[in-house]
C-alpha cells in the first residue's frame, strides 16, 4: 500500500514538473516571438520629446517623419508643456510649413505663438532660405508693431497718454501767454506816446515857420 502511494505521488510529481516546464518553455517562445515594447518615433519611453532623433531627421531632409511627433506634441500638451519644449515644437513646425506655400497660414500663427514665448527666437540654426527668413522677419516686425499699439491705445484707438498730456498743457499755456501780452502792452503804450509827442512837436515846428514867413515886417516896400 505505502508503495502504491508512493508510485503515484511520483507520478503526480512528474505530471507537476512537465507541465512547470512546458509553462516556461511557453513563456520563452512568447518573448522571443513578441516584439519588445517601444517608443514611437520622436518620443521617449516617459513621453518626453525625443529631440535629438527629431533634429536628425529635419537636417536630413525627413519632414514626413517629423511632423506627426511635433502636432501630436502640441495637441497632447496645448497648457502643460514646458516651455522649452513649446519653443522646440513651434520653431520646427514654423519652418516646415512656410516651406510648403499651402501651409504658409500655419506657419505664420504658429510664428507668431514662437514669438510670444520668445521675443528674441531666430530660425537661422535651422539653416533656412531667404524665403522663409522673409516671412519670419515680417511676422516679427507686425507683431512687435501690434504690441507698441496696445500698449498706447485703448480698444477704442485712444491714446492712453493723451488726457495726462491734454491737461498739464491746458494749465501751464494761458499762463504764457498773459505773461507775453502784459508785458506787450507796455511797449505799445510807449510806442504810441512817443509817436504823439514826435507828431505834435512837427506840427508845432512847421507852423510856426509858416506863420513867420508871413509877418509884415519881413516885407519891404
Amino acid at each position: 500500500m505505502v508503495g502504491d502511494i508512493t508510485s503515484k505521488e511520483c507520478v503526480l510529481l512528474r505530471v507537476k514538473l512537465v507541465n512547470r516546464i512546458g509553462l516556461a518553455f511557453l513563456a520563452i517562445m512568447l518573448l522571443c516571438f513578441i516584439p519588445q515594447a517601444h517608443a514611437a518615433f520622436g518620443f521617449n519611453l516617459e513621453g518626453t520629446l525625443d529631440k535629438a532623433a527629431i533634429s536628425h531627421a529635419y537636417f536630413e531632409g525627413e519632414f514626413s517623419r517629423v511632423l506627426p511627433p511635433l502636432e501630436a506634441y502640441r495637441q497632447s500638451f496645448p497648457g502643460n508643456a514646458k516651455k522649452e519644449d513649446s519653443i522646440f515644437v513651434y520653431k520646427y513646425l514654423s519652418v516646415i510649413y512656410a516651406a510648403d506655400p499651402k501651409t504658409r497660414q500655419k506657419a505664420e500663427s504658429y510664428m507668431v505663438q514662437l514669438i510670444k514665448l520668445m521675443p528674441t527666437i531666430e530660425l537661422i540654426d535651422l539653416y533656412i532660405s531667404d524665403n522663409i527668413e522673409s516671412i519670419f522677419k515680417n511676422v516679427k516686425q507686425s507683431y512687435e508693431q501690434q504690441q507698441a499699439y496696445v500698449r498706447g491705445h485703448d480698444e477704442y484707438g485712444r491714446d492712453k497718454n493723451h488726457g495726462k498730456n491734454g491737461t498739464e498743457e491746458k494749465s501751464v499755456a494761458p499762463v504764457k501767454i498773459k505773461e507775453e501780452r502784459s508785458h506787450k502792452w507796455i511797449w505799445w503804450t510807449l510806442g504810441g506816446v512817443g509817436t504823439a509827442a514826435i507828431a505834435t512837436t512837427a506840427y508845432f515846428v512847421l507852423n510856426g515857420d509858416h506863420t513867420a514867413a508871413k509877418q509884415p515886417s519881413d516885407f519891404k516896400p
